[in-house]
């Protein structure tokens, strides 16, 4: 199956939500200007690609005129490559021709038939703002000629596909004018008058070019397709045709690359629980915006419920000529994380609360406590994300966690008379590999209040010091 994108960098430029519906051209060759494509209005006014620049401008009245970007194009036309691995493992992308070949016999069973499977595709790029023109025979040569063509017909077995070809015009080929026109000069129309003639006379009189194509083309000569491999950490690029300095007027491009991502994701089988977002600013500046969930997902939707609420507390420090959405971390759909309010029966709705909190109030203003492997108490734990799960040494908590016992109200250290009647806990000792020997014996004795206190005394010193209070 050929999946050609014919406006391929038209239909990524519409995908900020600011195309302009007047005459707009895409021009290639600054040396010798000419027009690389051109929306439906400039078209309607005749104006048609490999067209001077000069011409096309004779007969429009103030056309947008852009310069076709062939990187950001190939960057488009990978992700849609990495989009299109969710109907099969087998994808090729032909980057000069703007076109995605598919291996998909193995997936017409899967997906109940070439028609199905052909409309499947096409829902998927539509949704992601591209117009497919999509074919499907037995042979890639064969599938890319009928999705150049837009042609109906699904040949898949060899019987079916010389009945397809057979009409066709000569000139809807991949060949040379030169070799077309000695073709009609021989009274040759259409491709079944060449399949009507031997191979080898053909070769002898105009080459190996002309029999290769059409054993290509009827599967006679295999034709191994590279097999595409993702990026193991995806990124998804949109420029703008012109600056935006609102962040309301992010969303709509942002949503589009947020589809993209949700499925790229399903075609690779993955989750994320991260995502990192640039703002291209003019000059090369960057703002870096960073968001974290509680739980792992690929949803477009959800991800954009999040990315609004950040953006909302934004300043644009300049403004935005393109995004970039990076994913630093893929986990399998498999993968589940407890956050720090949800339950391991599935329940995710505290865990949303959560998640949106931190989007309004910022990484750092929502965290959790967390135990550590430090021996001492006061740096028993520490401040972090909530996704964040410390491992614990076997049984669960740390020996100063084991020798505090119930729950336990820190204080900053200070001076305490030797306690009355007291019972010991034991020896803590730890700090020397950072210059801070400290040898400890705890104790729990009764204040005159009544109240229960941690005390210990420093073996060093032999001064007593108060730690917390038992709850």
């Amino acid at each position: 199956m050929a999946v050609h994108l014919p406006h391929l960098a038209l239909d990524a430029l519409a995908q900020t939500g600011s195309a302009s519906p007047g005459p707009l051209i895409l021009t290639e060759d600054p040396a010798q200007p000419r027009v690389h494509d051109a929306n439906r209005a400039a078209r309607q006014a005749g104006v048609r690609p490999g067209m001077a620049l000069a011409d096309a401008l004779a007969v429009l009245n103030a056309p947008i005129v852009l310069e076709h970007d062939p990187e950001a194009s190939r960057r488009h036309l990978l992700t849609l490559a990495a989009v299109l691995l969710q109907f099969t493992d087998h994808v090729c992308p032909e980057l000069r021709q703007q076109r995605i070949l598919l291996e998909v016999g193995r997936s017409l069973r899967l997906f109940r038939g070439a028609g199905a499977l052909e409309a499947r595709i096409r829902d998927s790029l539509r949704q992601l703002g591209y117009t497919p023109r999509i074919g499907a025979a037995r042979t890639p040569a064969a599938a890319r000629l009928l999705a150049r063509l837009r042609h109906p017909a699904r040949p898949l077995d060899r019987d079916a596909l010389r009945r397809t070809l057979s009409p066709l015009p000569l000139t809807v080929l991949p060949l040379p004018a030169v070799d077309i026109q000695a073709l009609h000069g021989i009274g040759l129309e259409r491709i079944g008058d060449l399949l009507r003639l031997p191979r080898q006379d053909l070769a002898l009189r105009y080459g190996t070019r002309l029999p290769e194509l059409l054993g290509r083309l009827l599967g006679d000569l295999p034709e191994p397709l590279p097999r595409f491999r993702p990026p193991e950490s995806p990124a998804f690029h949109l420029e703008f045709d012109q600056e935006v300095s609102a962040t309301g007027a992010l969303r709509f491009p942002l949503k589009r690359l947020l589809l993209q991502l949700e499925q790229t994701l399903r075609a690779g089988n993955h989750r994320t629980q991260g995502l990192e977002l640039q703002l291209l600013h003019r000059g090369g500046t960057t703002t870096r915006l960073t968001l974290e969930r509680s739980q792992p997902g690929s949803r477009a939707e959800e991800w954009l419920e999040l990315w609004n609420i950040r953006l909302s507390r934004l300043e644009l420090p300049a403004p935005v000529r393109g995004l970039r959405l990076a994913v630093p971390h893929l986990l399998p759909a498999g993968a589940d994380s407890d956050g720090l309010f949800s339950s391991r029966d599935g329940s995710r709705a505290e865990s949303g609360f959560l998640t949106r909190l931190r989007a309004r109030l910022g990484d750092d203003a929502v965290l959790r406590f967390a135990p550590t492997l430090h021996p001492l108490p006061e740096g028993a734990q520490e401040a972090c994300s909530p996704d964040r799960f410390p491992a614990l040494p076997s049984g669960g908590t740390t020996p100063a966690q084991r020798m505090a016992g119930a729950a336990l109200w820190l204080r900053p250290l200070q001076p305490a008379p030797p306690p009355g009647p007291h019972e010991w806990l034991g020896r803590l000792e730890g700090g020397w590999w950072a210059g801070d020997d400290q040898r400890r014996d705890y104790a729990v004795t009764q204040d005159p209040r009544g109240r229960l206190c941690w005390v210990f005394r420093d073996l060093r010193s032999g001064q007593w010091q108060l730690q917390g209070l038992w709850g």
